[in-house]
């Protein structure tokens, strides 16, 4: 049986900086990796560019499903946020590339974060194995002092005794990259519960008639999400993007997690999208009015053009019951009225998330009510520490997810080493 004093299972974003910041305090590291190659997921982030932390922060760019989980994200920040992250990236080589707040590195390339943090990991003492997976964890107590002094951890090739247990397997979302949900079995085995996860920053797939019609457009738009109830759970703005299945894009993705949410909990949320910001219902139906009778001959599609891309138009007349052909002459003001306020108040009913092959981030996981925001240690099962996307908090687009993987990682690797000099 291998002895390690700390290990950590999962080697992405969260598990590097753990092992780093362990290793730098003096622990002996071990890092499991089930993937045959560290941080994986990190090659994907800012499509290919790593967006890895931002300038702006707040408390309301972090979610959870847990009470005060927003607020326990931001007193973790605290201690170790985007400035201090950006400071030891430049002290490992990695030099920062700012773009309206979003922080690249100057390559341009994840692909050099993700090198950068493997070569600094294997200049220390850290074992890394990689291709293993952590399928089993156990307290092990002291025949000696009849009290727990570690874990008996067991992978699908070895067994090891571990002081410290850091989980750091990410959600369930980007199985590609090697996230597939395993950490929460092993927490619940160790005493844990777990908030259903369920996928965050995707599209929204909706029945409707008119969607081939839309696809492939994009334009500028706020979407707002609505419980089944009527709350108005979120709102963001940016660029729509219409498909085939239904709609996405930036602003689609930072709502995503609430329709999942109500979505779950059997209940039947709603989107409404205004196509036409700039603009009131009043000066929509004003404009149409006059287009109705200038130039003559023309049909309803034609009294949209210069207004709406014609294939959002013949999705939006479509939807009005308006056939496209229709004379413009013959559109009664009530009609009118529909397409105005239909292009700011456009209803759509999704049936389903994207799911977690198309999901960038997971909601839901550990509580963050079992986890202590000082060291990201249990607080049911002493010894046991939690890093990145396994706690059940989740950021808007934008390098808040991986932020919140340093943060809570540095935190954690720092706080278990801390722990085993204590004890030593």
């Amino acid at each position: 049986m291998d002895k390690t004093d700390i290990l950590i299972a999962g080697g992405g974003a969260a598990g590097i900086i753990a092992a780093l910041a362990a290793s730098g305090s003096g622990a002996g590291v071990t890092v499991i990796e089930k993937m045959p190659l560290l941080g994986k997921k990190i090659l994907a982030t800012g499509n290919g560019k790593c967006n890895y932390t931002n300038y702006y922060q707040s408390e309301e760019c972090y979610r959870s499903s847990s009470v005060d989980g927003s607020l326990f994200a931001w007193d973790a920040l605290k201690k170790f946020g985007c400035m201090e992250t950006v400071g030891l990236f430049k002290k490992y080589g990695i030099m920062p590339y700012e773009k309206d707040g979003y922080v690249y590195p100057l390559p341009g390339q994840a692909s050099s974060v993700r090198d950068i943090l493997e070569r600094q990991l294997k200049n220390t003492d850290t074992v890394i194995n990689t291709d293993e997976r952590v399928v089993k964890a156990k307290i092990h107590i002291s025949k000696k002092s009849r009290q727990q002094d570690g874990f008996i951890i067991e992978t699908d090739k070895k067994q090891y005794f571990a002081k410290k247990f850091i989980i750091a397997t990410g959600g369930k979302a980007g199985f590609v990259h090697g996230s597939d949900g395993s950490g929460y079995k092993i927490a619940k085995c160790l005493g844990h519960s777990v908030i259903p996860p369920l996928p965050a920053l995707t599209s929204c797939i909706l029945d409707e008639k008119f969607l081939k019609d839309w696809a492939g457009v994009r334009t500028k738009g706020t979407v707002s999400a609505f419980s089944g109830t009527g709350q108005l759970l979120c709102q963001d703005s940016g660029e729509l993007q219409f498909v085939a299945q239904g709609i996405s894009g930036i602003p689609v993705f930072q709502v995503s997690r609430y329709i999942s949410a109500e979505l779950h909990n059997k209940r039947k949320p709603y989107l409404v999208i205004d196509i036409m910001p700039l603009y009131s219902i009043e000066e929509i139906a004003s404009e149409l009015k006059r287009r109705r009778t200038e130039p003559v001959n023309q049909s309803a599609g034609d009294m949209l053009e210069g207004i709406l891309n014609s294939r959002l138009a013949l999705a939006l007349l479509r939807k009005c019951g308006i056939p496209v052909k229709r004379g413009a002459l013959e559109v009664t003001d009530k009609e009118i009225s529909k397409i105005a306020k239909s292009m700011k108040e456009w209803r759509l009913n999704p049936q389903a998330t994207g799911g977690f092959d198309k999901a960038q981030i997971t909601c839901g996981g550990i509580p963050v009510s079992e986890i202590n925001g000082d060291t990201m240690q249990s607080r049911i099962c002493g010894g046991l520490y939690f890093a990145g996307e396994i706690a059940d908090i989740d950021g808007i687009c934008g390098g808040y997810n991986l932020q919140w993987a340093w943060t809570s990682g540095y935190i954690a690797g720092s706080s278990a080493a801390k722990s085993c000099t204590s004890i030593s």
